[in-house]
């Protein structure tokens, strides 16, 4: 007996937020095909709870990497600690840039808002910020990946 995402709506939100919490700290996980995935298979009804569950996973996620940053956890690996150091050097040649690079990284995926939660963290950003603009990111972009298949069904 299979059970349907439509008769456990709870469960799938809260199936979508986790998901997005693992896909903020493990790139191999893909938050975009997820929430496509999800919207093309339920009914539009489910379409702003997928975006928000999504989001605010993401941010939970991101946070983690943002106190990665500050150095509360230890990051693995030569190559990550080199893209840190090339972006905190970036970043601190660019003063004044820091909310507009979080909204453009967490809307676009440019650059990568993995490596720039890390980087926000290492030069002390401060967290509201960070987390506000992130947020709008993120909600602008997983409304564009749920909106698409909604909007296929209708044509």
């Amino acid at each position: 007996m299979s059970v349907s995402a439509e008769a456990h709506p709870v469960l799938t939100i809260l199936g979508t937020f986790a998901y997005c919490v693992a896909s903020a700290v493990i790139p191999l996980f893909h938050a975009e095909a997820y929430l496509i995935t999800m919207s093309a298979l339920l009914p539009p009804v489910f379409g702003v709870p997928l975006v928000l569950a999504g989001t605010l996973g993401q941010m939970i996620g991101k946070t983690a990497m943002y106190f990665a940053g500050r150095g509360v956890v230890r990051l693995p690996g030569e190559r990550m600690k080199r893209l840190v150091t090339k972006a905190e050097e970036w970043g601190r040649n660019r003063p004044g840039v820091e909310g507009s690079l979080v909204f453009v990284s967490a809307s676009t995926g440019f650059p990568p808002f993995y490596v720039t939660s890390i980087a926000c963290g290492m030069l002390h950003v401060p967290f509201l910020p960070f987390f506000s603009l992130g947020f709008l990111g993120r909600l602008v972009r997983f409304t564009v990946a749920v909106l698409i298949p909604q909007l296929i069904k209708l044509a």
